[in-house]
């Protein structure tokens, strides 16, 4: 027996935030929404009570209240689910090494040979729940699972939602891993189970049994051979992975949702984008927007540039693609922007061609980038995003599921300047 890791997964972790905060919610069915008052918007988090009734993550707002007619609605903060995610971490650190955040609700742990046995790691899981439930508070609640792999762990984690405590030992695997569909498994998304039940593997029990030739062959190469390992608890090296995109969407508010307003809101993103790839001394190729006109007609437009992070050469490439857009279209009500063909500082070769003013203009933009990020990410920018920046509904803070905003350079305070 050997229980080398501990996975922790939140339990409807931004409904449980609101609920620690406001008392008030607490037992209430609570939909978490990106913006109150918006009909075509739907939930970002359900807290338990609404889960009951039948609304989950992605339940539009005029069906959850359908399911649910009590159900109380709350604008999602993203900086306090941030905030609490950080005392979450840092409380877990003291308790076991957190070996890796892979997102706002999940971490996972290994343990060390002395707390791999069943008992002593069900006690260190047990410490943990005492001391979120005393020192966070009672309504952060996690499921915690215990087995000899990451990859196991996290199932383990799912069996007993909520606040639930799992073990996946090796004398447990495979009958206990046949509760789960071959959908809720990381790693099978709709392309590779179409292929399962195309070689007719059609759950979980056929899947375990398959051979890792046949996995090997269902996948196309080597992730088969490690599905096939992952499941019999054995250990298999984290393939590493470099960031390949920075980018941000966001559904327009309905002030916003003009030619006017989209181009705003695209440069506002473009800046924040810009601000991150400083941050993280990366520089880009390639600029793609994306514009939905309407509920129906998507629109898109790339184009690629010698790697750079400034900023105003990215703004006028963003112009250049938004004049292609079509004139006669509905308006817009979603726009993104990403930027891609990320290069890191240490590989990349700087242009012979600089223009006479770039290097003193990315001191100034260095120097913008500090300001914003002591007084806020509205404090100073170029404007073309005038009328996004003045408005604290325009691409604001937000939480992806591999991307946890750094509060210091996404932060909003109020604006007080332009450039």
């Amino acid at each position: 027996m050997a229980l080398r890791y501990l996975f922790i997964d939140f339990d409807s972790f931004f409904a449980s935030v609101e609920q620690q905060l406001h008392p008030e919610l607490r037992g209430k069915p609570v939909g978490v929404v990106p913006s109150l008052g918006v009909e075509t918007t739907c939930c970002i988090a359900a807290s338990y009570e609404a889960k009951a009734f039948g609304v989950k993550t992605g339940t539009g707002v005029r069906e959850a209240r359908c399911l649910c007619p009590g159900i109380v609605f709350v604008e999602a903060e993203h900086s306090n689910y941030i905030k609490m995610h950080e005392r979450i971490k840092k409380l877990i650190h003291e308790i076991i090494y957190v070996d890796a955040v892979l997102s706002i609700d999940e971490m996972y742990g290994r343990l060390p040979r002395h707390w791999q046995p069943p008992e002593v790691a069900r006690a260190k899981a047990m410490e943990i729940k005492a001391a979120l439930a005393a020192e966070i508070g009672p309504y952060i609640r996690a499921s915690i699972g215990l087995a000899p792999n990451r990859f196991l762990a996290k199932l383990a984690s799912k069996l007993e939602k909520p606040n639930g405590l799992t073990t996946l030992d090796f004398d447990e695997i495979p009958e206990k891993l046949y509760r789960f569909e071959l959908s809720d498994i990381t790693g099978i998304g709709r392309r590779i189970e179409r292929r399962l039940h195309t070689a007719r593997i059609m759950d979980m029990e056929a899947l375990c049994a398959a051979s890792r030739r046949k996995l090997h062959r269902i996948w196309g190469g080597i992730e088969g051979d490690r599905m096939w390992y992952a499941l019999r608890g054995i250990e298999v090296p984290a393939v590493e992975t470099q960031r390949s995109t920075i980018g941000h969407s966001h559904v327009l508010p309905p002030r916003l949702r003009t030619f006017h307003g989209a181009h705003a809101t695209l440069h506002r993103m473009l800046q924040k984008a810009c601000l991150r790839l400083r941050a993280m001394d990366y520089f880009t190729g390639h600029l793609s927007v994306g514009i939905k006109f309407g509920f129906e007609l998507g629109w898109g437009a790339e184009t690629h540039c010698f790697p750079t992070q400034d900023s105003v050469v990215l703004g006028k490439l963003l112009n250049q693609l938004w004049a292609q857009h079509p004139e006669d279209a509905p308006e817009p009500t979603k726009v993104s922007v990403t930027l891609a063909r990320l290069e890191h500082l240490g590989a990349h070769t700087p242009s012979l061609f600089v223009e006479d003013n770039q290097p003193r203009r990315m001191e100034l933009q260095h120097a913008m980038d500090a300001i914003n990020k002591r007084f806020g990410g509205r404090t100073l920018y170029y404007a073309d995003a005038m009328e996004a920046q003045r408005s604290s509904e325009a691409a604001p803070m937000r939480i992806a599921f591999n991307h946890i905003p750094d509060l210091e350079l996404e932060r909003d305070g109020k604006g007080f300047g332009q450039i």
